[in-house]
């Protein structure tokens, strides 16, 4: 069976995040079952033509087909690349140059653009995988969401109301214009939590993602005296909520935060920076490190504070776990409806910093004895025994395919 792949970020030259891991991995497993050809969508536009041959190459050389339409689009005028701009211009004028008749079927691993759709229309055989929602579906509440957590960058001129007009002019409108006007055979989802929020039904896959089973020899390796944070620094992730967390930690007990990872914008890297030094709290910063320091730095310490806003899956969450450290998290559906069994992780509501605190500060002064028994509880060794090999994240998708091929 040849299987069409439609994505961007196979060919992205720099770590693009968990949806291009998950969608890396599964796409490597599934060339051993099918023949993929892979067409790349509109948003590798945004990146130097040098790099993405040298990267199309690199996955030819791999066993996986490129079509040939996106060299050809890569030697088109201007005109085509500035379509980028119109995300749904862009997917139209993609789908004019990909030869899908050659296909059985047609998957996006992790949607990200409307190609899907228009690409989906030609062939008539099409599914693909949401990480995080295909959009929000409650418009109230997620602008309340949005000016409580993004805010204003003052420096741009984008903020909550700039995030809320793409939900509601692009995200919403037109992935339900097109999904109606060209219905999939299948949705799928790596969590319930996603399908949720976007308002839609769909397939969950079970499991949605892995980590490496090296991360598990960390396990059982001694705790350090400290907290740690790391994933994109920015309003997302919880970045300006990280300080009041930890300055209501220290209120009660003096307590250092590791942070790893790259701040993506001046503005609220300056925002982060003035509020640790008004709360005088100890912060050793790593930046962006290596996978073996960040494991080491990770499983040694005693918990992880996630006040993350917008996820599908986290592996940030997966990976802490697999480390051997626990989890305070934001009750958010997505991230909820994948841990919310397990003992390892503690679920406080969204935007409550003060129960962050309190149940960080629960996990730092538990006994050993408990903390190993938490962190070795039955539910969550078998959750992570599931989650330890992306060979059965592939096998998910697969069926999942197979069962929607005509």
């Amino acid at each position: 069976m040849r299987l069409g792949i439609v994505y961007s970020n196979l060919i992205a030259p720099n770590f693009a995040g968990g949806g291009s891991v998950h969608s890396y991995e599964v796409v490597k497993r599934l060339k051993e079952e099918f023949e993929i050809v892979y067409y790349p969508s509109s948003p590798s536009l945004k990146w130097p033509k040098e790099k993405l041959v040298e990267k199309a190459k690199e996955l030819e050389s791999s066993g996986i087909k490129v079509d040939q339409g996106f060299y050809s689009i890569l030697d088109t005028n201007l005109s085509l690349k500035k379509s980028i701009l119109n995300p749904n211009k862009a997917s139209e004028a993609f789908s004019r140059y990909y030869d899908v008749e050659k296909v059985d079927f047609l998957y996006e691993p992790d949607h990200t653009s409307f190609d899907i759709y228009y690409l989906g229309a030609k062939r008539g055989s099409y599914g693909f995988t949401i990480h995080e929602p295909l959009y929000y579906s409650n418009s109230l509440e997620y602008l309340k969401r949005l000016i409580k957590f993004y805010g204003i960058n003052p420096r741009t001129g984008k903020g909550f109301h700039t995030r809320f007009l793409y939900n509601e002019l692009v995200s919403k409108r037109i992935n339900r214009k097109l999904i109606s006007r060209y219905p999939p055979k299948f949705v799928a989802s790596v969590s319930e939590g996603s399908l949720y929020w976007s308002g839609i039904k769909g397939e969950v896959i079970n499991p949605g993602n892995a980590f490496d089973s090296s991360l598990l020899k960390y396990r059982d390796s001694g705790k350090d005296d400290y907290v740690v944070f790391w994933s994109r620094l920015n309003q997302d992730k919880g970045i300006r909520e990280v300080p009041e967390v930890m300055k209501a930690i220290n209120s009660r007990r003096k307590t250092k935060l590791v942070l790893m990872g790259k701040f993506f914008d001046k503005y609220n890297e300056e925002i982060f920076w003035n509020k640790i030094k008004k709360y005088n709290i100890e912060v050793e910063y790593l930046g962006f490190v290596d996978r073996g320091k960040l494991n080491d730095v990770v499983s040694k310490a005693r918990c992880l504070i996630y006040p993350s806003h917008v996820d599908g899956f986290s592996l940030v969450v997966l990976e802490s776990l697999a480390l051997g450290t626990p989890v305070v998290a934001y009750d958010i559906p997505t991230v909820k409806s994948v841990y919310s069994n397990l003992s390892g992780v503690i679920f406080v509501p969204e935007f409550d910093v003060k129960a962050m605190a309190e149940a960080a500060l629960r996990l730092i002064y538990m006994d050993e004895e408990k903390y190993d028994e938490m962190m070795n509880e039955e539910n969550l060794l078998k959750f992570l025994n599931i989650h330890s090999s992306w060979d059965n994240v592939a096998k998910s998708v697969k069926e999942v395919i197979l069962r929607h091929v005509e």
